[in-house]
């Protein structure tokens, strides 16, 4: 795994000395992600400057160090990521009369898309990826994500040409200007908990979206093109449960492509679990790692790991964590990412990494993805329900009524604008269900908001995205009257993608750390999304299907098990120990007196949590985006 970064400036002249000054200094800024080589390649005649940071994973040789250059000089790609099946792909161009002079995936991808296109060449990958790759020959440069997400890419539009970056921070290495909030992108984030794609909460910085590729041409012109859809697959013919094992061995042997040592993060659940038990005689002997707390023991997971890999044959070992030193990283200035995250479970993750790595591990294999592709939390059961309740005439019609009745109430009071605004959508035939990630409420932004972003009215871009993935699988989806597939493609492509998957990169990429998730494989999403309700989740029992996959092959105290997942117990801790340095970067931070969030709303959220209203999850939400405020943006 990598970082890249780059500019394109085609119709200007391009300094080389300093373009290669400034796209050093972007790889230096994310050097985490690629500590094994440096790599600067600059092409004054045709405006272009590439930066690349390599952690060696694939064709250990410096050959295959970036910038690349094809043989004819026409490709030049710096690559962030692997794609699995490249074998697969270079026995496909050997049939074509291809000839390649390295061992790795980067080539096949260079010579992939001589071959097939963009295009071709990202619907035959199987992988995870971020690259910008230039063609000499059209001057056109494109810069591709993978079909998940899982690798990030940002990238701006400057008065000195086209900028991006795998990180913020090294994007501003090349555009130190671009440091300002951009409104539309904090009302989103106030809303959901993250900016969906390709809003950022930077101003003029954009993400290329999940399963998009973006081509720049010579004229300063460019354009996104979407390359995939999970929707649409008919229901696959045979025994549904054989199916589903196929694809997870599929999936989970793939991302055992690997030059260098692969381990794995398990939980004491189901997924992680299931993809070393389907990885079978190819499992044996993986190492294996649990986090848990030696003085919080409803947190731990330890008996259920230990239990799965004793039945697997797994190397084991439990990171210990004391709650004194998890809360230390929580505070931890120089862990706030450039990007903020709104889920605070990052700091088992961080820890998990950091031994991993020490360890001398580079690859680790994930079970991300699952709960949102197989449906595995509570509350997109609840979701289900409120679709169909709030579908009937009936209830639309009692909604209508109490919207009108309760909004002079809601415009003043302080709590219940979760059930008020559900009732509020429902009235106005907006999406019932906008998904697990949830921050305050339309019917509340007039509180949370400071009078900087009241003034900017910003569109609620939020609620349009949620709609527009309404409209996506009403207009893809192979069944759209099936409200379960709804509820996991609104959880596949708002929290999992913009909140989980950017969790887990960028925190594993601190340590130097490939993270892998067999359940994103793309064939194995795609097989889920054409199952019915009553094949995914039989009798309405969360990851139904999955657990009877597991079941085969699983100790059944794991598969019964209360789910829990890595945290630790935050809620209580914002009344303890947390509570004061919350309250002092409430009191203190720039977000508030610069006018973008009230700062006596979020004081009030504080004060009503530590008297036992529940308000963790918003409350983190806030301190998250102003720790980043602070740090990043308002430090200039």
């Amino acid at each position: 795994m990598c970082g890249i970064a780059g500019l394109f400036r085609p119709g200007g002249g391009l300094d080389a000395a300093e373009a290669g000054r400034a796209l050093s200094a972007a790889g230096e800024a994310m050097a985490t992600r690629g500590p094994d080589a440096a790599g600067v390649k600059v092409l004054p005649e045709h405006g272009l400057g590439l930066s690349h940071r390599r952690l060696s994973i694939l064709d250990l040789d410096h050959r295959s160090d970036q910038p690349w250059t094809s043989s004819d000089g026409r490709f030049t790609v710096s690559y962030n990521g692997e794609v699995y099946n490249f074998r697969e792909l270079r026995a496909e161009l050997a049939a074509h009369g291809t000839r390649l002079r390295t061992e790795g995936d980067t080539e096949v991808l260079v010579e992939g898309v001589r071959t097939w296109g963009v295009e071709g060449f990202l619907k035959r990958a199987a992988g995870m990826f971020a690259f910008a790759l230039y063609d000499a020959q059209s001057r056109r440069l494109t810069l591709a994500r993978d079909r998940a997400g899982k690798k990030p890419l940002y990238y701006a539009d400057t008065p000195a040409g086209l900028v991006f970056a795998s990180e913020l921070r090294a994007l501003w290495r090349l555009a130190p200007a671009l440091k300002e909030l951009d409104p539309k992108g904090l009302e989103s984030w106030l809303r959901l908990k993250f900016c969906p794609s390709p809003l950022t909460l930077v101003k003029g910085v954009k993400k290329v979206p999940p399963a998009h590729f973006l081509e720049a041409k010579a004229d300063g012109s460019h354009s996104l093109t979407r390359y995939w859809s999970p929707l649409g697959r008919p229901r696959p013919a045979g025994e549904i449960l054989d199916r589903l094992e196929a694809a997870l061995e599929t999936a989970a042997r793939r991302r055992l492509v690997s030059d260098v040592p692969v381990c794995l993060f398990l939980s004491g659940g189901v997924d992680s679990g299931l993809v070393a038990a389907t990885l079978g005689a190819a499992g044996q002997g993986l190492t294996s790692y649990t986090v848990g707390y030696e003085d919080l023991p409803a947190y731990n997971e330890f008996a259920e790991a230990r239990a799965t890999a004793a039945r697997l044959g797994l190397k084991h070992h439990e990171v210990v964590l004391p709650s004194r030193e998890a809360l230390t990283t929580l505070q931890d200035d120089s862990l706030v990412l450039d990007d903020p995250s709104s889920d605070w479970v990052w700091v088992p993750l961080h820890h998990l990494s950091r031994r991993a790595r020490a360890d001398g591990f580079k690859v680790v294999l994930v079970g991300e993805g699952s709960d949102e592709v197989f449906f595995g939390y509570d509350v997109m059961l609840k979701g289900l329900k409120q679709l169909e309740r709030w579908g009937r005439p009936g209830w639309r019609v009692l909604a209508k009524a109490g919207r009108s009745a309760l909004a002079p109430v809601y415009r003043r009071a302080a709590r219940g604008h979760s059930r008020y605004d559900l009732m509020r959508r429902a009235a106005s035939g907006e999406p019932v269900y906008l998904g697990s990630s949830v921050g305050f409420t339309l019917s509340q932004s007039h509180q949370v908001a400071g009078p900087r972003l009241r003034a900017a009215a910003p569109d609620d871009a939020g609620g349009e995205f949620v709609a527009r993935l309404y409209d996506e699988y009403s207009g893809g989806a192979a069944d759209p009257s099936d409200l379960a597939g709804l509820v996991s493609y609104v959880e596949f492509n708002s929290k999992m993608t913009e909140v989980l998957l950017q969790r887990v990169d960028r925190v594993t990429m601190l340590s130097s750390l490939e993270a892998r998730a067999p359940f994103l494989d793309h064939e194995l999403v795609e097989l889920a999304f054409s199952l019915s309700e009553a094949d995914k989740i039989p009798g309405r029992r969360l990851k139904g299907l999955l657990k009877e996959a597991a079941r085969r092959r699983l100790p059944a105290e794991v598969v019964d098990a209360p789910k829990k997942g890595f945290s630790f117990p935050f809620k209580e801790w914002l009344r303890g120990p947390l509570s004061a340095p919350v309250g002092e970067c409430f009191a203190g931070t720039r977000l508030f007196s610069d006018g973008w969030v009230d700062g006596r709303f979020a004081r009030r959220l504080l004060a009503e949590h530590r008297a036992g209203v529940d308000h963790a999850p918003r409350v983190w939400a806030l301190y998250s985006l102003a720790r980043w405020y602070d740090r990043w943006i308002a430090a200039r």
